[in-house]
C-alpha cells in the first residue's frame, strides 16, 4: 500500500471520531422522525462545542490557572487525544504484527494483559493528581477501558486490513511476475544458435551432437515442467546453470570462457526456481571479450542460513544488465520477483567499472 493512501486513510479515520459524536448530539436533539427540538443547535455549533469541552477546568470555583485546574485540563486532553491515539498505534504497529506473524497461543497474552492492567494503571496513576478536584474515579475508569478496547480493536482491525490489501496486491503482482518469468524462460535466440550447433555436430561428431540434444532436452524439461513449484531444490538449480554453460560454450572456439564454483554442499536446501538464471543468461549475453578465458564467472556459496551467488563478466561500461524483450526478463521483473518471495531476506548489488560487470545475490533461504 502507497505511503500516501495509508496516511488518508489514517486520516479519515480521526477525523470521523470527532464527527460521529458530534452527528450523535445533533441527532439527539430531533423530537420526532421529521422535526427537531425548538432549541436545536447546529452541526457546526455542537462540533466546536465537543473540541472546547477539552479544555474545560475541572473545578469552576477556582483560579483558572490553579495547579488542580491546570492538570485537570491537561488530564482531559491526554485522556481524550494522546491515550486513544497511542492506543491505536500501539495495537496497529506493535502487538498487531507480532499477532499475525507468530503461531503460538501465547501471542495473544501480552495484548490482553495490556488491556486489562493499563487503563487501571493509568487512572489510578492520575487519580492521586487530578480526582482530588472531584471528577468521578469510576466513571473515567469505565470509560478508559471502553477506550482501550475500541482503539486496541481498531487498531488490530486497520493492521489487520492493510496486511489482507498488501497480501492481495503481493499476490497478483506475483502471478504477474511468474506469467513473465514462463514466458521468457526459453530465449528464442539460445534455442536457434543451440540447435544450429547440433545440426553442424551431426555430420562432424554424431556423438557430441547427440549428448548435445539430450541435455538441451533436460534444460527444456526443467524450464517448462520442473519450476512449476514454489520451491525447488539448489542442487537441481546448479545443474540447470551447468547444463545452460555448457550449452553456451559450444557456440563458441574458447572452452574455458566460463567456469563455475560450488562452496559447500547445498544439500535439501530450497529456492524459488530459476532465481539466478536471468543473471547468467546476461553474463553470456553482455560478455565483450569472450575470447579471454575465465571471461565469466559464477559461484555459489552455500551457508547455514542461506546461499551468495556471484556472477562476474567482462563487459564495457555501456553494457548493462536489462534485456530486451525477446530475450529474458529484465532486472525490474528481477527486483520485483525477489521482493515478492523473499522480502527482507535478500541483497542484490550490481556494480560496474571499467571492464567488469559483476552481480551478488544473497538469500536468507529459511522460511520464517
Amino acid at each position: 500500500m502507497k505511503k500516501s493512501v495509508k496516511i488518508a486513510i489514517h486520516g479519515c479515520f480521526w477525523i470521523l471520531i470527532p464527527l460521529t459524536f458530534a452527528l450523535y448530539s445533533w441527532a439527539g436533539q430531533a423530537d420526532s422522525f421529521f422535526g427537531f427540538a425548538n432549541n436545536s443547535k447546529g452541526f457546526i455549533q455542537i462540533l466546536f462545542e465537543n473540541f472546547q469541552s477539552l479544555f474545560v477546568r475541572p473545578d469552576m470555583g477556582r483560579d483558572v490557572m490553579s495547579l488542580p485546574n491546570l492538570f485537570g485540563i491537561l488530564f482531559n486532553v491526554f485522556y481524550h487525544t494522546i491515550y486513544p491515539v497511542a492506543i491505536f498505534y500501539l495495537f496497529y504497529g506493535y502487538f498487531s504484527p507480532k499477532v499475525l506473524t507468530n503461531k503460538s497461543l501465547g501471542k495473544y497474552l501480552a495484548p490482553v494483559l495490556f488491556m486489562l492492567i493499563v487503563p487501571y494503571a493509568v487512572i489510578k496513576l492520575l487519580s492521586y493528581i487530578v480526582f482530588t478536584v472531584g471528577w468521578s474515579y469510576i466513571y473515567f475508569l469505565s470509560l478508559a477501558y471502553v477506550i482501550t478496547f475500541f482503539f486496541a480493536i481498531a487498531g488490530f482491525f486497520f493492521c489487520l486490513l492493510e496486511n489482507w490489501l498488501v497480501t492481495e496486491r503481493l499476490a497478483k503482482q506475483n502471478l504477474q511476475s511468474e506469467l513473465a518469468l514462463l514466458k521468457n524462460q526459453v530465449s528464442p535466440h539460445f534455442l536457434f544458435n543451440t540447435l544450429n550447433n547440433i545440426d553442424s555436430l551431426i555430420t562432424s561428431n554424431a556423438e557430441k551432437a547427440s549428448e548435445t540434444l539430450v541435455k538441451l532436452s533436460e534444460i527444456l524439461r526443467y524450464m517448462i515442467y520442473d519450476t512449476n513449484v514454489p520451491r525447488v531444490l539448489l542442487a537441481d538449480e546448479i545443474g540447470h546453470i551447468q547444463s545452460y554453460m555448457d550449452l553456451q560454450k559450444i557456440q563458441f572456439a574458447n572452452r574455458e570462457l566460463a567456469s563455475l564454483a560450488v562452496l559447500g554442499n547445498p544439500g535439501n536446501m530450497q529456492v524459488a526456481p530459476m532465481l539466478f538464471i536471468p543473471f547468467v543468461e546476461n553474463a553470456f549475453k553482455h560478455c565483450t571479450e569472450k575470447n579471454i578465458p575465465g571471461a565469466i564467472r559464477f559461484s555459489f556459496t552455500i551457508q547455514d542460513n542461506g546461499v551468495k551467488f556471484e556472477s562476474v563478466n567482462l563487459a564495457g561500461k555501456t553494457q548493462r544488465i536489462n534485456k530486451d524483450g525477446a530475450s529474458g526478463i529484465g532486472l525490474g521483473n528481477i527486483r520485483r520477483r525477489l521482493e515478492l518471495i523473499y522480502p527482507g531476506r535478500h541483497v542484490l548489488n550490481i556494480t560496474e567499472d571499467s571492464n567488469t560487470f559483476n552481480v551478488t545475490l544473497s538469500v536468507d533461504t529459511h522460511e520464517h
